[in-house]
Formats: structure tokens, C-alpha cells, sequence
């Protein structure tokens, strides 16, 4: 099965000032496009709000994959469909986010994310597992699988 991608709308505070920001969340199931380039399309949107990124991850069930990534940057394009495998993969046991560098540097910079893509597994609000550049589905699922055992 491929993973179906959600968009979230969240109200992150930058600077003391709130910014919308669109999240798009992997939530395993069927019915995700993917267009020539690799850009994920979304099926389906549902508005979520949340008072900050700490909160959302924290907050969350289930641990949630981060893909820092950026409009302008091809292998974060790549990525895309190889995280809609790995959400479909890991259905219920794992949420797919991406979040724009470009517009949320600030978050960016906290996780020290110095290199695009770069993705980062979050258990409980805390970081367990990051990695930079474009991987495969079939080269990421096994380390996810491991951080995911007692989750």
C-alpha cells in the first residue's frame, strides 16, 4: 500500500509572533500521487493546530519522522515518495512531517539541521535518530524499525 499524505495547518510562535505553518503528514494508507518531479500530491486535508513544534512532537501518540527540507533543494524532492513508502511501511506505528527550512528557520536551527534533507525520528519530544541526504525507503526502514521496537 502507498501512504496518504495529510496536510496539517499549525500555528508555530517565531519571535513572539505566531506564523501558519503547513505540515505534510504521512499517515499510512492508500491514495498518494506522485507528480514527475517526486513531489508527494495530497489526497486528503485536515487543519490541526498546535501551539508549537515542541508540542506537536510531544504530543504525538506515535513517533514522528521529521524531514527538514526545502522547495529549491532536488534530492529533498526525491526523498518525498520514500517517505510516503515508509509511512505506508510503518502505518500506525509512525507520522511523517515535513517542515519548510525556508519558512521555520528557527526550528530548523534549534535541530541543528545543517544540511538538506535531513530527517529526524522524535520519540516522546526528544530526537532518537537523524540522518542527512537522500536515502531509500529499503535503507531507512530497517534503522527506523529499531528506534520503533519498543514504541
Amino acid at each position: 500500500s502507498v501512504g496518504k499524505h495529510v496536510q496539517n495547518h499549525a500555528m508555530f510562535p517565531s519571535g513572539g509572533v505566531h506564523q501558519r505553518a503547513l505540515l505534510q503528514v504521512t499517515r499510512g494508507a492508500r491514495g498518494v500521487a506522485t507528480s514527475r518531479a517526486g513531489v508527494v500530491k495530497t489526497t486528503c486535508a485536515v487543519k490541526k493546530s498546535f501551539g508549537s513544534f515542541d508540542e506537536m512532537i510531544s504530543g504525538s501518540d506515535v513517533p514522528v519522522l521529521v524531514d527538514f527540507y526545502a522547495t529549491w533543494c532536488g534530492p529533498c524532492q526525491l526523498l518525498a515518495p520514500e517517505l510516503a513508502n515508509i509511512g505506508a511501511a510503518l502505518r500506525g506505528r509512525l507520522t511523517v512531517v515535513k517542515i519548510d527550512t525556508d519558512k521555520y528557520p528557527a526550528i530548523a536551527t534549534k535541530y541543528n539541521v545543517e544540511g538538506l534533507p535531513t530527517i529526524v525520528l522524535f520519540k516522546k519530544g526528544e530526537p532518537v535518530f537523524r540522518t542527512e541526504g537522500m536515502h531509500t525507503a529499503q535503507q531507512l526502514l530497517p534503522q527506523l524499525e529499531y528506534f520503533l521496537h519498543d514504541s
